[in-house]
């Protein structure tokens, strides 16, 4: 398989599964099934949606190893070639004893994961899928704000000038969707429940900032695979909310669906007695696996930067192919309408993608500021003095010159593949989410694409 052609298809797989793992997102929520008191009723279960994500995610852990079984052979295979003219060198991979200590970190952001995904999840509730999507372009205003305070990165004008916009942007996406008074095509949602879930939503951004900058300082060293860190992660998060969090909200008060409270034994009667939501739920943990791949393939060979301009085609498709879903293919059923007020966020998305592509330059900036503050003639520095074999000395009066310290440029780490509107979240270094996730990722690190 030719490198262009791997490139064209971890695109395409990229923009399918993703639109695709947002889509099924929503419409689960719209669809029927039968509780177990014998009535039908919408598909509201955010806790279930929660765990087939993080069970998305773990399938990522058997390809990593599979992986990491395919390089070792090959670097063995490798060894035990014969160089002409010379005995074979034997070459070992030694397997670092730290891995599993560095796995086990990998526990506190997983916590911070699931926090960001239950909140995003009850949002999901109250918004459309197109709204949710843009509403996540929240995480580069937090990740900006913890970089500044506890990591001590500087922002330059291009940065606060993209923090600005996206500001304005988020403002007229959440004022449209109020307006329009439409968080769903199947059931009713008041605007102050479409408040609190844009609030929902935008708090697990502030979520998933504070996991990124806890990454970046903690964890920035950490030397494993970013497809075996979204497996781990994929892994704790179902194992916690399996055995925790699921039979937790089943005994907590309030409504079933709500968002507190979710009867666990209501959502398996009416998986097990409906043929769609099975289905639905199946296809959407494979698309978030595909999703992952595909995005862990686009940052790898096309670069950070391509990828955020394909995170942005991704919205925009999740939003079209609402559109044609309630229009041409459900008659009104799912999806969401246009209405008169979808030009104000059309304005706002479009004010969202120019932040986005500011706060890029701005750390493009930064980076080329970093790499250029050198000496304009570092041999001058170390020539001795003519006749002389003493070190060069320096003149009096002048004080001693010290070497200069190199801004910390916006760096990003994989935390997790989840989609995001920021580009730092689609950096390459050592931790994913990200999958960012990622991230996915923002000018403190940003990482992890998950969903």
């Amino acid at each position: 398989m030719s490198r262009q052609f791997s490139a064209r298809l971890s695109v395409g797989g990229l923009l399918l599964f993703g639109t695709t793992s947002s889509l099924l997102a929503k419409i689960a929520y719209e669809l029927d099934g039968v509780g177990k008191d014998g009535k039908e009723k919408n598909f509201t279960k955010p806790w279930c949606m929660t765990t087939v994500m993080f069970l998305g995610m773990s399938f990522c852990l058997p390809l990593a190893y599979l992986e990491e079984h395919r390089a070792r052979k090959g670097a063995l295979t490798k060894a035990e070639e014969p160089l002409i003219g010379g005995p074979a060198e034997v070459v070992t991979q030694a397997k670092p004893h730290s891995e599993w200590r560095q796995l086990m970190l990998l526990a506190i952001p997983t916590v911070f994961d699931l926090i960001a995904t239950i909140l995003m999840n009850i949002g999901l509730l109250s918004v459309t899928a197109s709204v949710y999507q843009m509403m996540r372009g929240a995480e580069m205003l937090f990740a900006a704000l913890f970089s500044l305070l506890f990591l001590g990165r500087r922002l330059n004008l291009l940065h606060f000038g993209g923090i600005m916009c996206c500001v304005a942007g988020i403002s007229c996406v959440g004022l449209s969707s109020v307006l329009a008074g439409s968080g769903s095509a199947d059931y009713h949602v008041s605007s102050k429940a479409m408040l609190t879930g844009m609030g929902l939503i935008i708090a697990s951004q502030c979520v998933q900032a504070a996991q990124l900058t806890f990454e970046d300082y903690f964890m920035a060293d950490l030397s494993v695979a970013p497809l075996k860190i979204v497996g781990v992660e994929g892994l704790f998060g179902s194992i916690i909310m399996v055995g925790v969090l699921l039979p937790l909200v089943s005994v907590l008060p309030g409504k079933d669906g709500s968002g507190l409270h979710e009867d666990t034994l209501d959502t398996l009667h009416m998986i097990s007695h409906s043929k769609t939501i099975p289905l639905l739920l199946v296809v959407d943990m494979g698309a978030l696996l595909m999703y992952n791949l595909a995005g862990m393939c686009v940052t790898g060979t096309l670069g950070a930067v391509f990828r955020t301009v394909l995170e942005t085609m991704r919205t925009l498709f999740v939003w079209l192919v609402d559109l044609v879903l309630f229009y041409l293919v459900t008659a009104g059923r799912l999806g969401e309408a246009w209405s008169k007020w979808s030009f104000i966020q059309l304005f706002g998305f479009v004010v969202l993608v120019c932040g986005t592509l500011i706060y890029g330059r701005g750390d493009d900036a930064e980076m080329k500021k970093a790499q250029g503050e050198e000496p304009e003639d570092p041999s001058a520095l170390t020539q001795p003095l003519v006749g002389h074999n003493l070190p060069p000395t320096q003149p009096a009066g002048v004080p001693e010159r010290r070497e200069s310290t190199q801004p910390i440029a916006m760096r990003a780490t994989p935390s997790s593949y989840k989609s995001t509107m920021s580009i730092a979240s689609f950096g390459g270094t050592s931790v994913p989410r990200s999958m960012r996730r990622s991230s996915m990722m923002s000018p403190g690190h940003l990482a992890h694409p998950r969903v």
